[in-house]
């Protein structure tokens, strides 16, 4: 495995700050340069949380300190950090994370004796390689940590942006990353309950589908999923039948693609007590900069409205042959942007009903504003939903 220096670094800052929790709470910056998501693991508590990009912060509670951080990887070995109760100055306590050296030549050479692949549960592509990344410290991609824990509600994330047959969809990986934050620290969502994946084939998609439905399946009726994707979407040339597109399909063959009905089917044979999906794609055959997917067909469609069964509750960035556009100053999706909004604001404590009327208000306004061009976000809900729908919430 190659060496890279610049991996090895972490630089952490402390400032104190009041109200995320009981008391006042101290804020642990992590600053620095990282190509693989990180597991830290903060002391006792139990608590954990994945880092996906730095400056990264952790906020606990001041009486918690002093603690003991640890930080896992499939790619490198890292040594652990004692933060100290005190002292604490004004610029704040520098602390540098280092590899460590002789653990992590003990442990190539049995990979390479081995020859053993590192892959994740959801068939992400290695862990080596650069991850697009956010600044989860500030703006709307710094997600409120409530301690809560969500325990019985499960997650799957896909970001589909670099295609091989098409265009990429600008900024799938950063909508991703920053609501994978908000399951983790705002939701509450423990980090085994979580799937995150990017850039899925056909095939891997079907199996990341699977696998979250089918351990909802096994929690005896209690389990929430939730459900967000953000890539391509396609309706078929005939049917005008809704399909996520994969990136290794290209928008002319829908038997390669992920039919909405045969999900929404799917969902409804297990045994769970709800299920929300958020859809940042559009349908209608274009692409989030307004242009078409597949060249040759020169005009949007209108896809058929795809009705979920079950106890399903479904937001789509878009209405009719809409486009699903991006916020290029924000660098994200604009139906996602105003999710992660939303939910900042309410800490998740926001109800469906509410989340839904904020965002279809908000992208309407802001897509008439900044493209001068329609984009109507759509909330469908299954007939078994219809009288609850708008008072249920994330946060259970």
């Amino acid at each position: 495995m190659k060496h890279i220096t610049t991996l090895a670094i972490l630089f952490i800052s402390i400032i104190t700050s009041t109200n995320c929790f009981a008391g006042k709470t101290v804020k642990i910056k992590l600053t620095g340069s990282t190509y693989e998501p990180i597991q830290l693991s903060i002391g006792e508590t139990g608590r954990t949380e994945v880092i996906s990009s730095l400056p990264y912060v952790v906020e606990i509670p001041k009486n918690q300190l002093p603690i003991k951080f640890k930080f896992q990887s499939q790619t490198y070995l890292y040594y652990d950090i004692d933060v100290p109760k005190k002292p604490f100055d004004t610029t704040g306590h520098v602390y540098v994370v280092k590899i460590n050296e002789t653990a992590m030549a003990l442990r190539n050479n049995t990979m390479s004796q081995q020859n053993v692949a590192q892959q994740n549960f959801m068939g992400q592509s290695n862990l080596s390689e650069p991850i697009v990344g956010i600044d989860t410290s500030t703006g709307v991609n710094a997600a409120p940590i409530t301690g809560i824990k969500n325990e019985k509600t499960l997650a799957l994330i896909i970001s589909n942006e670099n295609y091989e047959l098409a265009s990429n969809v600008e900024n799938a990986t950063n909508d991703g990353l920053a609501f994978k934050e908000y399951c983790l620290k705002t939701l509450g969502i423990p980090n085994e309950n979580l799937r995150y994946a990017k850039d899925l084939t056909y095939g891997k998609m079907r199996k990341s589908f699977s696998d979250i439905l089918d351990l909802g399946d096994m929690m005896n009726g209690e389990a929430n999923i939730i459900i967000y994707y953000a890539g391509h979407g396609i309706p078929d040339n005939q049917t005008k039948d809704a399909f996520l597109m994969p990136v290794d399909a290209d928008g002319t063959d829908t038997d390669i693609c992920m039919s909405l009905s045969s999900l929404y089917e799917r969902i409804n044979s297990k045994n769970i007590n709800k299920c929300v999906i958020f859809l940042d794609a559009c349908f209608s055959g274009a692409q989030r900069g307004g242009d078409m997917i597949v060249a040759a067909r020169g005009v949007k469609l209108k896809p058929k409205e795809t009705a979920p069964t079950g106890k399903t509750i479904v937001f789509s960035a878009t209405s009719d042959d809409e486009a699903a556009y991006s916020h290029k100053q924000e660098k994200h999706g604009l139906f996602t942007y105003y999710l992660l909004s939303k939910l900042q604001e309410s800490k998740g404590k926001t109800s469906l009903g509410e989340l839904a009327e904020y965002i279809r208000e908000k992208v309407s306004l802001e897509s008439r504003r900044i493209n001068n061009l329609p984009q109507t976000p759509r909330i469908a809900v299954s007939v078994g939903m219809e009288n609850e729908w708008k008072s249920l919430k994330l946060i259970k």
